[in-house]
This record gives C-alpha cells, structure tokens and sequence, in this order.
C-alpha cells in the first residue's frame, strides 16, 4: 500500500510538473510539442496512475479483511455504542458519494476569454505555418492549402495513437504512411506516431498531410 500511494504521488507530478499540458507546452516550449516519458505520453501515465489507484484500493479491502476483528474493537472504542450505526451509514454515504461523483456530474461549459482566444488564434497561425511548410517537401499547390485547412479539423493524429490505428481511421494503408513519412516497412504497424516522430523526424502536421493528400488522389 506504502509502494502504491508513493507512486501515485510520484505519478502525480510527473503530469502535473514535467508532462505539461497543451498549454503550458506552449509556453515552456514555444511549440505544441508531444512530452513523452519512458514511451508513454501525460494521457498514458493518467491511466498508469488510475490502475495504481485500483490496486491501492484492492490493498485496502484486504488489509481490512485481514484485520476486520481488530477494527470492530478499535471503532467500538473509539464510538459510542448508541452512534455505531448513525456514523457508520454517514461513512458509508460520504464515501460512496466521493466514489460516484464524477459520474453523475456535468462539466461547466465556458466561451473562451478575449486572452485565451487570442492563445488559440496563434496556435492556429503556429500551425498554419507548419503545414505551409509542409506542403512545400509534398509539392502540393496554394489551392490544396486551403482545402486542407478547413478539412484539418476532420484529420488529427495524437503521439500516443499507432501507426495501424491512424491508417484504420483514415482508411489509409500503413505502407503508403511509411512510405511517405521515410519509415522503414520493417517497422510494426502498431508502433505509436510519437516514437516514430523522434526517430525518423517528421512532424504530426505531415501526416495530416499525406492523409489529405490520399483522400485526394482516392
């Protein structure tokens, strides 16, 4: 149990200081760069941490299984035999409650301020600029800039999604990626894009580019 809440802990904060959010990359790094530790992206070590959690919360029930009669004893000292049952239904609702809250719950939707609308009008300027130059190493003309921009919201591709996975979204075969993007055919399908981005440097932009470009020629 010790080993389980340090390593959500540790977790913790590697998502919370070192595998930044969108954001934040921005800021620290001047681009909307993909942050990878040991392979695995901020959204992978979130589910890292969640199966932590529900082994940390196996534990518990074990530990209480294991130490039920020593327990009772504890809570019949410490709780007056006329409240056992009051305190122990009020437990029993408070945690069921913290348990079931996320799902029962709807998110506050909010319009973006005036400063955070001029954030994502120069993300969007940043990544104009890439597919500008992007279009230059596939010889694509003016024209299918502008179609890509507005059919750019259908294509988006992530670091921690697979090669097979992009190619079966997009009806796109794995072959015509790898060429493409100057990978190797003896890569594996299933290997993710951020791997395959640091190896053989090509940026997510061009991906969505080779993808427009095929629905083109389809």
């Amino acid at each position: 149990m010790f080993i389980c809440m340090t390593a959500m802990i540790g977790i913790g904060l590697l998502i919370k200081y070192i595998l930044l959010p969108g954001k934040e990359r921005w800021i620290v790094y001047g681009d909307n760069v993909d942050l990878y530790f040991l392979g695995s992206d901020r959204h992978e070590w979130g589910t890292i941490h969640l199966i932590i959690g529900f082994v940390l919360v196996g534990l518990l029930i074990l530990h209480i299984i294991l130490h039920w009669k020593m327990l009772l004893a504890l809570y019949s000292k410490l709780i007056k035999k006329n409240s056992r049952k009051v305190i122990t239904i009020v437990l029993i609702i408070v945690c069921m409650i913290l348990i079931t809250f996320p799902f029962l719950i709807n998110p506050n939707i909010q319009e973006l301020g005036r400063n955070q609308r001029h954030n994502v009008s120069l993300q969007k300027n940043l990544q104009k600029q890439k597919i500008n130059s992007g279009l230059q190493k596939y010889n694509l003309n003016n024209d299918s800039v502008k179609k890509h921009h507005h059919s750019k919201t259908s294509i988006e591709v992530r670091g921690y999604m697979k090669l097979s996975e992009v190619a079966s979204t997009y009806n796109i075969p794995c072959s015509y990626l790898k060429k493409n993007l100057g990978i190797p055919s003896s890569i594996s399908d299933d290997q993710k894009l951020g791997w395959l981005r640091k190896k053989y440097n090509f940026k997510m932009s061009e991906i969505e580019l080779i993808i427009d470009k095929y629905k083109k020629t389809d």
